[in-house]
């Protein structure tokens, strides 16, 4: 085996494989290094240097499908030794439960902590790149650059030292107020968007309730397929709103100059945290998108069963949790800027409805994490009520199968 450091250990039951796969490779694309055995064990000595990687590692995800847990009361179970190796070692776990995974009423001797670690809910194809990329705001490790991009930053280096040689105090100030002013305001705009997003979202919310309520009291087809004409109306707007919001109010993009770029490393801004800021911008819209899409196939098969109004309602507040869960990551990074870089914001937040009111710009960013980790836990916690709702029918299901099937043979005998 290679003597390499890696970031993070992946553990997985060979059940689990493709799924375990598709998280090793969207972390490495992401940047983080991955240990990920693709190999069939085999015993001794490698064995024991896959517990030395656990042990150089700073995050282990532990991938759990149904079941996954039951073989681990037995000492020799590899996903055992390497579950308690990570523990004794104290590193970030993070425990990924796929459909049907629930944790055992007895957990396997010397694995008791393990429900008490922040876990990750995948549960469908729809949720998961949001799983994972929920998974990697657990990871304490972060993601590394390109050897190319190494190279680059070294010779940035060398030129700013230059550059600052050349300079005086009064042009870099200018600079660092241009430079924060611009990166204020672009994240103050984009917000504005949000907020709007947040307020389409909250209508959706209204219209839907308000569609159930008169479908369910409708006395006829007729008056049904009006009632639904309606809805599809109001999609069909919401999906002209959002067209403008993408075509007129694009992700933003944070790209400077080497000096300006080493300002914003002076100011503890990272580049890193300003370049995610355009993907979630733009996951968000998708989610919209793909709200609107469900209703319009919701409406097209005539289905309003509980599950369909759960799974819209799941979307929704996976949505204003996830804006909620931008907002603050957004106060962490203009709290880093100076005041003249926040005007916008102030000037902004007196009109914004949707975003949590009252959280100052002084907190530390340990404090504005912790206020996004319990967004993100809401998530997480809606997506698993769900996964016990989609159980719960299938069983039930499965139970009027069962009495479908005592009904024919009784048929057959008389």
């Amino acid at each position: 085996m290679e003597k390499k450091k890696y970031d993070v250990f992946i553990s997985y039951r060979r059940t689990s494989y493709d799924t375990a796969n598709l998280i090793a490779v969207k972390l490495r694309h992401a940047g983080y290094k991955v240990f990920f055995d693709v190999d069939t064990l085999t015993g001794g000595k490698f064995n024991e240097q896959l517990l030395g990687v656990i042990a150089n590692c700073k995050d282990f995800v532990l991938v759990l499908p149904e079941n996954a847990l039951d073989r681990c009361h037995d000492t020799n179970d590899w996903i055992r030794r390497e579950v308690i190796c990570a523990l004794e070692n104290h590193k970030n776990i993070v425990p990924v439960m796929l459909d049907r995974f629930v944790w055992p009423k007895e957990m396997p001797k010397g694995m008791d902590d393990l429900p008490n670690y922040q876990a990750v809910t995948a549960v469908g194809h729809e949720f998961f790149d949001m799983a994972v990329e929920r998974l990697q705001t657990f990871l304490k490790s972060k993601p590394t650059k390109p050897i190319g991009k190494w190279m680059r930053t070294a010779g940035i280096v060398l030129g700013i030292v230059v550059i600052l040689l050349g300079i005086s105090y009064g042009i870099m100030h200018h600079i660092a107020e241009v430079t924060c002013g611009e990166i204020g305001a672009k994240l103050t705009s984009s917000m504005n968007v949000m907020e709007l997003l947040g307020e389409d979202g909250k209508s959706m919310q209204e219209e839907l309730a308000d569609f159930y309520k008169s479908y369910d009291k409708a006395r006829d087809n007729e008056e049904k397929a009006d009632i639904e004409n309606c809805l599809l109306q109001f999609v069909a707007n919401n999906e002209k709103q959002l067209a403008t919001y993408q075509r007129n109010y694009p992700a933003p993009s944070f790209e400077y100059n080497d000096l300006e770029n080493y300002i914003l490393s002076y100011r503890d801004i990272k580049k890193e945290e300003l370049d995610a800021f355009p993907g979630l911008y733009n996951s968000l819209l998708d989610d919209m998108k793909d709200i609107n899409e469900s209703i319009k196939d919701m409406v097209n098969v005539h289905q309003y069963s509980h599950l369909e109004r759960d799974l819209l309602s799941v979307k929704l507040s996976y949505m204003a949790h996830t804006l909620n869960a931008l907002y603050y990551g957004y106060l962490g990074s203009l709290s880093l800027l100076p005041q003249s870089a926040r005007k916008a914001h102030f000037d902004a937040a007196k009109k914004w409805k949707i975003f949590p009111n009252g959280t100052p710009l002084d907190l530390t960013q340990e404090e504005y994490e912790q206020f996004q980790m319990q967004e993100f836990a809401i998530c997480d916690e809606e997506m698993r009520r769900f996964e016990k709702a989609v159980n719960y029918e299938e069983q039930r299901l499965d139970q009027m199968e069962e009495q479908m099937n005592d009904l024919e043979k009784k048929a057959e005998k008389l």
